[in-house]
């Protein structure tokens, strides 16, 4: 069975679930805090500095196109001999 404690870990320690909410990670954070007899000041947690969420399709698609022929341009530049299917 989880505790509260628990599930305030497991809120936690995977922001990339949960990092959409703030207020989510907050009120986790702070009862994990509070178990340990700490206080949690509010004004010094600040605002998120980013976003986890699921990467766009056309950036990972344009990275994908990208990633041949810079691999191959550093291959070239350090001597390497790459077959034509490699990369």
């Amino acid at each position: 069975m989880q505790t509260p404690i628990d599930k305030a870990k497991h809120v936690v320690t995977h922001p990339q679930h949960f990092a959409r909410v703030p207020a989510v990670l907050a009120i986790n954070w702070e009862r994990l805090k509070n178990a340990r007899g700490q206080t949690v000041d509010y004004n010094r947690i600040g605002p998120p500095a980013y976003v986890i969420g699921p990467e766009c399709p056309g950036i990972a698609a344009a990275r994908m196109s990208r990633i041949p022929a810079k691999v191959r341009e550093i291959a070239r530049a350090k001597g390497y001999d790459m077959p034509p299917s490699a990369a």
